[in-house]
This record gives structure tokens, sequence and C-alpha cells, in this order.
């Protein structure tokens, strides 16, 4: 059957909620809840009947991004964590943390969520774009022409919980900011914007501070300075909404722990004693609830078996594509992959023909898995997930004060732009590629109906 002729599916799959986390909401969830509404006492630091889930969580979430499974070590206190009101709260928390501002340039990847983008904006900071290899994530061997003397940050996004090279980035940047330091220069910092990678991980870092784990595995979010996190509804686990901020430098959590509670961190003997620390400036009201934190307690305790689920289906599935000849998504580490499980990606073959021909064969492809009810993206066309889709980042539109690209410290904004084709490779890689989501509930019917429509599929386009 040839692209431009119609088609017929057999049957629908009956396909479970997509949302990693939600669809595990239970009784537990439920009473913790109820608890903190009995006690009266939402807000994290006093009322009635306090208890404190939100330190509690931030205690537990910093115990399970220690180690790299799901054993907790005895003891772990090297990871700070602060829990913030969302996803996009933590980036801009973060990114002020570290200092950045007019004048300064972030670097970010091409793929990624609009928030990485307007959170450079909102920093009053030039976001510049950086190129893409074949895991989809930041291009380590694009980071020397990219990095200027005015860069200030780096931010790494696992997309779709998949892993960039992050043993490669990092090396890169231990070696640029060497060379960075013995010119006078200020070293760049890395943050990871692991909104989509909860459980994520990677390995072998040479000459990393992060404590060894098993077989050399590190959580995703605790390579760089800071990482962030998202708990909002189509993440591993979710609080509804919700974000957390992770470092293990104390000195700059201090800072994150001021800046997400109106410019004053907590007393560190007394949390109690909210406005305990000297103020470091004008902060943020981006506090996490004591209903968030509750919900996300649980949440975190059902995250292993969550990433156990995705990781199994998305892993048959990816070897159901290969089968049929289909080139899936390259994992940074083909051995023991440390991808989430929630999306598969394969590619269009080669021989697809020029990119017009490819978008066109991506958006059938796209729609015929949809009418399947795959809930599948073209990833050319995911919304603004991609850069050139962002329309506001390609207009550089302003904010009201007309910055950043009205300040005289960003003059230099006019050698970037952000049209389609900044990015080649990423272009490139986008333009061939098409994902499904992966629930965190299918069951082994769902899949084989799943891999019976992705037989279909390649017999009606590739084949």
């Amino acid at each position: 059957m040839g692209m431009d002729q119609t088609y017929v599916t057999s049957s629908k799959i009956e396909w479970p909620d997509e949302f990693p986390g939600a669809i595990w909401y239970g009784q537990e969830e439920l009473e913790a809840v109820t608890q903190v509404i009995q006690r009266r006492s939402p807000f994290r630091y006093y009322g009635p009947d306090c208890v404190h889930e939100t330190r509690t969580f931030e205690q537990e979430f910093g115990q399970w991004l220690g180690c790299a499974s799901g054993q907790l070590p005895e003891a772990q206190d090297t990871i700070h964590v602060t829990a913030v009101n969302s996803g996009t709260g933590a980036l801009e928390i973060a990114l002020d943390a570290l200092g950045v501002g007019a004048g300064d340039e972030v670097i970010v990847p091409g793929f990624m969520w609009i928030s990485t983008i307007s959170s450079v904006i909102r920093s009053r900071a030039i976001p510049v774009l950086i190129d893409s290899d074949d895991t989809l994530g930041l291009d380590p061997e694009c980071l020397e022409k990219t990095i200027t003397p005015r860069t200030k940050v780096v931010i790494i996004v696992p997309m779709l919980g998949g892993v960039p090279r992050m043993g490669r980035i990092m090396d890169e940047m231990r070696r640029i900011n060497a060379h960075r330091l013995s010119s006078g220069l200020e070293p760049v910092r890395v943050l990871e914007d692991a909104a989509q990678a909860l459980g994520a991980f990677a390995h072998g870092i040479s000459g990393s501070i992060i404590p060894q784990g098993p077989e050399g595995s590190y959580k995703v979010g605790t390579f760089g300075d800071a990482g962030t996190f998202s708990l909002q509804i189509n993440k591993s686990i979710s609080s509804g909404e919700g974000g957390m901020v992770v470092t293990r430098d104390p000195e700059l959590h201090r800072r994150i722990e001021a800046l997400h509670n109106a410019g004053y961190a907590p007393h560190p003997q007394t949390p109690k004693d909210w406005y305990g620390d000297v103020p470091v400036g004008w902060g943020h009201g981006r506090r996490m609830s004591e209903l968030q934190a509750a919900v996300a307690r649980v949440q975190l305790r059902r995250l292993d078996q969550i990433l156990d689920s995705m990781r199994s289906s998305h892993d048959r599935l990816e070897s159901h594509l290969q089968s049929l000849g289909l080139q899936t998504r390259v994992r940074a580490d083909a051995s023991q992959p440390g991808d989430t499980g929630y999306y598969c990606i394969f590619h269009l073959p080669e021989g697809s023909g020029d990119e017009a021909k490819r978008i066109q064969t991506g958006r059938a492809v796209a729609q015929w898995l949809a009418d399947w009810q795959l809930r599948p993206w073209f990833l050319h066309d995911f919304e603004v997930h991609v850069y050139y889709n962002i329309q506001p980042l390609v207009a550089k539109l302003p904010l009201p004060d007309g910055g950043p690209w009205a300040y005289p410290e960003n003059a230099f904004h006019d050698q970037y732009g952000y049209e389609k084709g900044t990015l080649p490779q990423l272009d490139q890689w986008l333009t061939s590629s098409v994902g499904i989501h992966v629930p965190s509930k299918l069951t082994t019917t769902q899949e084989s109906a799943i891999m019976s429509a992705l037989d279909e599929m390649y017999a009606t386009f590739f084949a």
C-alpha cells in the first residue's frame, strides 16, 4: 500500500492514559493529602500542626538521587535539594542563583521545552543555540566553537527521557574551563534541565567528584553545578505541578534556598525560622506546598516501579522496530542505557528523499499511528519543543521593558538567530524522526497490538 492510497486500520488499540506517575494515583496519595488538610497546615514552614512534608520530601529526593539503584545509602548528605512550585520556577531560580543576567550568554540545545528558553530570556541573558548529535541531545563536539568569553552557563537537556553523552560533555567542560581559568576567565557553569528525565542515568565521568555508584552510574541531574526537575502531570512522578532544584555546592544551595523564599534562606539550625538568614536580594515566591509534597513523597516511593515498567515496554518496542530494519534513537551508552523509557523514537529509513519528502513522509507516518491511538509525534512538528517552532524566540519578542534584546549589554545579540536552519544536525534528525509515547502501564496484550500496528505501518510506508 503506498502513501497516497487510503488505508483502513483493522482495529483500535486500547491505550492507557499517558501520564506516567499520575495514573498510579491511589489510596496512599489520597490519605497523604487528607492528613495535610486535617492538620490545616498546607504551608511548608508553619501552620497549626505542620509536620514538614516538604522538608522530608527534599531529604528523600536527595537520597534517591544519591544512589544509582533503588537502594538508598545509609547516609547521603552530598546532594542538597530545594522543592519549588514548578519546573519552570526551578529553572528560573537556578539561573538566578548562578548569577545569570544582562551581558551573559546561556547555551541551550535546540530540542527542549519552551521553558528552558523562556527562563534564559527572563533572566535578561541571551540564549545561544547549540547543535545536537544522534542522541538528540547536546553535541559535545560543538561546545568549544559555541562557547565565548560571554558564556555564563551551558544547559543540558535530556529530552523525552533520553540521555545525552554526559561523560563526554562533562569532560569537555572541564577541559574548556581549565583553559578559561588559565586565561583569567570565569568557568562556565553547567545546569541540567532534567525535567523530562527523572530517574535517567549515565556512566563514567573521569575525574568526577561524584561518588561512584554501582557500575559507575550517576543519576541525571547530579552531573552539573545544578540540576532541575519537574513534577508536572506529564512527568515520571507527579504532584500535579512542582519542581526541584538540586546541587552539591552548599553555598549555591543557600542562594537557591533564599531565592525561592522571597530572598531569605531559612535558619540552618531552626528551619521553621524562614527569615533566619541575611537576604540575597529580591527573591521569588516559589515554595512548594505541603499538599504537593505529600503527594510527591508517595509518588517517589513508586518511582522505581514506574521506571521499570516504562523501560521494559520501551525496550521491547524498540527491539521490534529494530527487527523491522528501522534505526532507533542512539543511546549514549548502548551497553547499559539509562533512558527512562518515556518515549520510543525511530528514524525514517535512509533514502527517504530530500527534506520536503521526509517531512511529507514523517507527517503521514505520524498521522497513521495517531489513527491507531498511539499518540505519536513527528519530531519536526513537535510544537514548542523545537527551537524554530517557538515563534517569540524566532521573532526575538521582547519583554515589557524591551529586554533582553534592547539592553546595551546585549548588543551582541544581532549575531545570533533562531530561525530554522540554525542547527543543521538537529534539523536533519528532527525531519527524520517519529516518536511514540510509552505509557507506564502497558500490558503484554497492548504491547503485542502496538507491534502489529508497527508491522502494518512499516508495510504501508517503507516495505
